[in-house]
C-alpha cells in the first residue's frame, strides 16, 4: 500500500504510567484490624452510621466512642490506636482511601472510574494510581456515605458540588456521573483540588507558566482597564491565572465574580462579590449578571463560560462601560472570541460579526494556556468595517520565543 501524505508527530508515551501513592492500609496487620472494625462498627449498623454522617456533633463523638472501644477489644490492633481511628473516620466521614492523594500536593485532580480504577493528574502528567477500595460494595457504600456527608441528593444522574471542609489545604470540586448514565455501570467520580491558599506569581513563575516579563504584561493590561477572555483545555490553568489577576484589579473598582463552583476568591481586595449558581433553585449565571446590571459594578468577572450567560458580556457588561473577565473551553486565543459569540448565539439572534464586533469596544486581551504554561497573548485592537472583522495584535507565541 503507498499512501502520500506527510507524518506527523505523536505522542511516543503508549504505555500508562502508575503514580505510587502511600498507602490507606499501611501493612496486612493494620488492614486486618480496620477491616474487623470496620465490619464490626460500620458495616453491621448501615442505619445507624447514615444517622451520625449528617447528625449532630454528639453523633459523631459517640460513633468514635463505639470505635475506641471496639479496637480495644482486636488482639493485633496496630500499635497506635489513635492511627487505627484515624483510619476509620477517613472511611466514614473522609475521602477513605482517597485520603493520601487528596493530602498529595502535587496532584490537582482525582478520577474514580471503578472500585480499583484511580486515576490523577499530577504535576500536569496523567497517571494509574496504586489506590484501590476493596471491592464494587466497598466502593459504593463509601460514595452514598460521601454524597450524604455533602447533603447531596443521589436522586440526580449528574451531580457537582464542591467541598469546602473536607480538606485543611484545598476546596474540593467534585463531579458525579451516578451509575444509571455511566456504560459501566459504576459511578464515576472526578476530584479538582483547588488551593484555598492562593498562589503567587512566584510559585507560577517556578512551575513554568508566566515569566517575568508575562507578569508585568497582565499587571500593566489590568490596571490599565483592559478585558481579559482566558482560554484553554479543562486543568491547563486558567482559573489558576484569573484567580491571581483579580487581586491586581484597582482596589477602587468594584467587581462581581460569577461562577458555578467556589474556585475563584480574594483575600485582600476590598469590592468584590463572590457569588455561585444553584441549579437546584434553578438560579443560574444569567441571573446572577442580570441582577448585577442593576448594581454598581465596574468589573464583571465568570469562571467559566458555556453557554447563554456569554450574551450579557456582549450586549450588557460592556456595552455598559464595564469590563469583563473570563475563561473558556477552545483550541487558541483567536478561535476563544468565536466560541464565546457561538455561546451567546444558544439564546440569541445576533450575527456572529456584530457580537464579535462588541469586542472591540474596549481593550481586549485574550490568553490562551495549556499544560499549566501560556501558549498565546493575543490583544484586539479594534473593528475593521471594510472587513467586518475584528483587528489582532499578537503580542506573544511561544513557539516563537
Amino acid at each position: 500500500m503507498k499512501l502520500n501524505y506527510k507524518r506527523e508527530k505523536v505522542n511516543e508515551e503508549v504505555v500508562s504510567q502508575t503514580y505510587e501513592s502511600y498507602d490507606f492500609f499501611r501493612n496486612d496487620n493494620v488492614k486486618s484490624s480496620f477491616l474487623k472494625l470496620k465490619l464490626n462498627v460500620c458495616d453491621l449498623n448501615p442505619a445507624l452510621i447514615a444517622k451520625c454522617v449528617i447528625g449532630t456533633e454528639q453523633d459523631f463523638i459517640g460513633l468514635m466512642n463505639r470505635a475506641r472501644d471496639y479496637t480495644k477489644t482486636l488482639k493485633k490492633a496496630c500499635s497506635n490506636e489513635n492511627e487505627l481511628l484515624e483510619m476509620f473516620r477517613e472511611c466514614v466521614f473522609g475521602y477513605y482511601v482517597l485520603s493520601p492523594l487528596v493530602k498529595d500536593k502535587k496532584v490537582s485532580d482525582i478520577k474514580i472510574l471503578g472500585y480499583n480504577k484511580v486515576v490523577v493528574k499530577a504535576e500536569g502528567k496523567r497517571f494509574e494510581t496504586n489506590v484501590s477500595f476493596l471491592d464494587e460494595a466497598d466502593y459504593e457504600a463509601w460514595l452514598k456515605r460521601f454524597l450524604r456527608r455533602n447533603r447531596v441528593s443521589m436522586d440526580n444522574a449528574l451531580i457537582h458540588f464542591t467541598d469546602r471542609v473536607g480538606d485543611n489545604d484545598c476546596y474540593l470540586r467534585i463531579d458525579v456521573e451516578m451509575d444509571n448514565v455511566t456504560s459501566t455501570e459504576i459511578a464515576n467520580v472526578h476530584i479538582r483540588k483547588m488551593p484555598k491558599k492562593k498562589l503567587t506569581w512566584d510559585y507560577l513563575k517556578e512551575n513554568k507558566m508566566i515569566d517575568d516579563e508575562g507578569i508585568s504584561y497582565i499587571q500593566n493590561r489590568v490596571r490599565a482597564g483592559y478585558g481579559f477572555l482566558i482560554s484553554g483545555r479543562g486543568g491547563s490553568g486558567k482559573s489558576t491565572l484569573l484567580n491571581q489577576m483579580l487581586d491586581e484589579i484597582p482596589f477602587n473598582e468594584s467587581v462581581l465574580v460569577s461562577q458555578e463552583s467556589d474556585e475563584l476568591y480574594s483575600d485582600i481586595h476590598p469590592q468584590i462579590q463572590f457569588e455561585h449558581t444553584l441549579e437546584d433553585k434553578g438560579i443560574e449565571l444569567e441571573d446572577e449578571l442580570r441582577l448585577g446590571l442593576l448594581q454598581d459594578i465596574d468589573n464583571f468577572v465568570i469562571g467559566e463560560i458555556k453557554g447563554g450567560e456569554a450574551l450579557y458580556v456582549f450586549t450588557t457588561a460592556l456595552s455598559t462601560g464595564a469590563r469583563f473577565f473570563g475563561t473558556i473551553h477552545s483550541n487558541d486565543a483567536r478561535s476563544s472570541v468565536t466560541r464565546l459569540a457561538q455561546c451567546a448565539k444558544y439564546i440569541s439572534d445576533y450575527p456572529m460579526a456584530t457580537l464579535e464586533e462588541m469586542l472591540g469596544f474596549i481593550p481586549f486581551v485574550l490568553i490562551h494556556l495549556s499544560s499549566f504554561s501560556i501558549d498565546e497573548i493575543v490583544e484586539i485592537k479594534g473593528f475593521d468595517e471594510r472587513k467586518k472583522c475584528l483587528i489582532y495584535h499578537q503580542v506573544y507565541r511561544k513557539d516563537e520565543v
